[in-house]
């Protein structure tokens, strides 16, 4: 699962590299939002599943939660990267 989570992340970070021809202040917005938004994803797991009821509904919202965090978090994380690296080697 976790070098899912690296390969995705990776995948995207080069994206995030690859098209990273905005003005530098524009980048800077970029990697300042992917942060945000990394954060939020980590929070919103941590704070959903402290409070799980023992319902079917309340199981799937949860895997679907948990899903959606894995996924974009490693895209957030990989924006970051990516946009960090074009930013230091451009």
């Amino acid at each position: 699962m976790i070098i899912a989570w690296l390969v995705l992340a990776v995948a995207i970070g080069w994206g995030a590299w690859f098209v990273a021809r905005a003005s530098r202040r524009a980048l800077w917005l970029r990697v300042a939002i992917a942060s945000l938004l990394l954060v939020a994803f980590a929070a919103s797991f941590w704070m959903y599943g402290d409070h799980l009821d023992k319902t079917l509904g309340a199981v799937i919202g949860y895997f679907l939660l948990w899903g959606s965090v894995f996924v974009l978090s490693s895209a957030c994380a990989g924006v970051v990267v990516g946009t960090l690296i074009a930013l230091l080697l451009g």
